[in-house]
């Protein structure tokens, strides 16, 4: 029997997007909004224009009601159309202001909004239209004159206060933005803006549910506005509740049909299910206003990827790092995108930032990695590639169970229903050996949250630690059921068949290889499970199939490809791939193992094939497949005592299936 031979390796390239990132809420296409409906409030005031065409102040009121759909266009045609039949300027300067800076034209807004003669509650809009026109500008200095203006003018106006909360929150003065979003909901608590905004910094501060009710609050006071759909659609997406996040898309689309915002989450969600094409049409929806949102960048640029636009790629996640150079997900796929142009060297800087800190994930390490070896670098290459290669991941900042337990409970104390606080706690619980009171949280989390797959992941996190495997099946089961998401099949796969339940693990192993025939993780269980089964040309067929797509830098595919060549009597074939897996790995014990094993086999240095497997029991010498593996190579080479050694640390392992084999062996000697 093969013991370590199997680590499990590759890594997806298609970003994970925060949803959240999209939704622009109550910037600069927003008006103040009170109670009601303003679609059919807009039918209403057209159908009284039909008797009284020349009424300026119904039209006046149109244009307010065109400003609260963020129609730009109809508010500037309609406010423009007062004013000819005789509305004085001076009482429509600040909508037209709006309605200018709804159609991104903030130059424009500022010198209509600089109109004199305007009444204080004129004055006080059209100075907070000029905040909001030079914020479009970058220009934060004027921005805060024009808001301190108008809360000069008007220092208990709630919309005043929710514009100067979204002013600090765009300057990055977030608890100041918080101050701001009380204030204002404690002035108005029907404040539209003022609710969003509220929801928006609860959701970066506590927490999705949290932010939630903020968002449906708003839809309980105006069920078409379309800014908390957006804002609740993509919390709902990033939550997990996908169906939610669809029916909330097409609620918008249902009030704006052409809404871009609406069609990215689609795309968002598509991308996710695999459904690229379906991403890309959706993506060709989405009109510029959005082009220069990260979260767009970012999907784009992943779409690009996938199709094979590298060149277009690399443009779009250049401007996105630009922007943002500590966004993960973007630098880790221009550092892809650059390797697979060739620019290996670009690939290096972009990635060492994330590739040397002690955190960093296997992807980025096997991508900088590869990186180094098409520089010519093999050093270096292989000092990534071996941590690419190693099981154990290092950790940002170590797990105390102690001290950090006991500040993780504080915290879910004071916000029981945060579910950034609760999700911590339970992870910490799980790796500190309780996994009872992990299960215990778990459960108020997913009682509470059933819609969200990560609160059913985790109680089966929780149920596999205590060895209730086929529990742990069920809630994943669940979890998939919402998003079924490749970590929750890969999940539910080893608990199915730590279960016993093998029919059930092969059965969702293949459901979601036929959904996602390309998924690295997948294929490798697939591979693995044929290869226990003995079906080695299958394994060789599948991990040649990586090795084209994924190239020669992928060290467990090349061990695993190793061995299963190996198995299949093809030692001509198995030595070059074990070697140069050890190559790129020379501190990992499994590799180490496999290429002196198959060199010992192979016959042509044994002496060197004995220092690999003696090496290998070093790296790990509670493994007895490793000695086991050094004990016959010393018994074929004549080394009887050291041979007797290495059986003997075989024979402590009462469970190991080898050990008659071992018995046998050690009679001989």
């Amino acid at each position: 029997m093969r013991v370590l031979w199997w680590l499990i390796g590759g890594g997806g390239t298609l970003a994970a997007l925060g949803l959240a990132a999209v939704a622009i809420g109550g910037g600069e296409g927003s008006a103040p909004v009170s109670a009601g409906n303003p679609g059919e409030r807009r039918i209403a005031l057209m159908n009284s224009l039909k008797d009284a065409p020349r009424d300026f102040e119904t039209r006046r009121k149109l244009a307010e009601t065109f400003l609260k759909l963020a129609d730009g266009v109809g508010a500037e045609a309609e406010i423009r159309r007062a004013m000819a039949d005789g509305l004085p300027r001076a009482r429509g300067a600040h909508i037209l202001a709006h309605a200018l800076l709804l159609q991104d034209d903030p130059r424009d807004a500022i010198a209509a909004a600089d109109t004199p003669g305007m009444a204080r509650a004129d004055a006080v809009y059209a100075a907070r239209i000029r905040g909001r026109a030079q914020m479009a500008l970058e220009d934060q200095d004027a921005a805060a004159v024009e808001f301190n203006r108008a809360l000069a003018l008007a220092p208990n106006d709630s919309i005043v206060w929710s514009d100067i909360g979204r002013f600090r929150m765009l300057t990055g003065d977030m608890a100041g933005a918080g101050t701001a979003a009380d204030k204002a909901v404690a002035i108005d608590r029907n404040n539209i803006e003022a609710l969003i905004l509220k929801g928006e910094l609860v959701r970066g501060q506590y927490g999705l549910v949290g932010a939630l009710p903020w968002f449906e609050r708003v839809l309980a006071i105006e069920p078409q506005n379309v800014s908390a759909m957006i804002e609740a659609a993509a919390t709902l997406g990033d939550m997990g509740r996908t169906r939610d996040m669809l029916a909330m898309s097409r609620r918008i689309l249902a009030v704006d049909s052409r809404n871009p915002q609406a069609f990215f989450l689609q795309a968002t969600l598509a991308a996710r299910a695999g459904k690229y094409q379906l991403a890309r049409r959706l993506m060709q929806r989405v009109d510029d206003r959005l082009q220069d949102l990260p979260a767009v960048i970012l999907l784009a640029g992943s779409l690009d990827y996938q199709a094979g636009n590298i060149e277009q790629a690399i443009d779009r996640l250049e401007k996105l790092v630009l922007l943002q150079p500590d966004n993960i997900k973007a630098r880790r796929l221009l550092g892809a995108a650059m390797l697979r142009s060739g620019d290996a060297q670009g690939a290096i800087r972009t990635l060492q930032p994330l590739a040397d800190r002690p955190d960093a994930d296997s992807y980025t390490l096997t991508v900088i990695g590869r990186a180094f070896e098409a520089a010519g670098d093999r050093s270096s290459a292989a000092v990534y590639l071996q941590r690419a290669a190693n099981p154990v991941i290092a950790q940002g900042s170590p797990f105390n169970p102690q001290e950090d337990l006991t500040m993780l409970a504080r915290s879910v104390a004071e916000q029981p229903d945060n579910a950034r606080t609760v999700i911590p706690l339970i992870r910490g619980l799980i790796e500190s050996g309780d996994a009872q009171g992990a299960l215990d949280q778990a459960q108020k989390l997913q009682r509470e949250n059933p819609g969200a797959p990560a609160a059913h992941v985790l109680v089966g996190d929780s149920l596999g630690a205590l060895g209730r495997y086929a529990e742990a099946a069920e809630n994943y089961r669940r979890a998939a059921n919402i998003n079924f998401s490749e970590p929750v099949a890969l999940r539910m796969i080893d608990a199915l068949a730590r279960a016993g339940n093998e029919a059930a693990a092969t059965k969702v192993l293949n459901l979601y290889l036929s959904q996602n025939p390309r998924s690295v993780p997948a294929l490798l269980i697939a591979a693995r499970r044929f290869g226990a089964a003995g079906d080695w040309p299958r394994v060789i067929a599948i991990l040649e199939g990586l090795r084209q797509r994924l190239g020669n830098q992928d060290v467990s595919i090349l061990n695993n490809l190793a061995w299963a060549y190996y198995e299949a009597g093809n030692l001509g074939a198995a030595l070059p791939l074990a070697e140069r897996a050890y190559a790129l790995s020379p501190s990992n014990p499994a590799v180490t193992d496999s290429y002196g094993w198959i060199a010992f086999k192979q016959g042509g240095d044994p002496a060197r094939a004995v220092a690999l497997l003696e090496k290998a029991v070093a790296l790990a010498p509670d493994e007895p497949g490793l000695h086991w593996h050094l004990a016959q190579a010393y018994a074929a080479t004549g080394r009887r005592a050291e041979a007797k050694r290495s059986v003997r640390a075989v024979l402590a392992h009462p469970d190991y299936a080898e050990r008659p084999a071992a018995e046998a062996l050690l009679k001989r000697l």
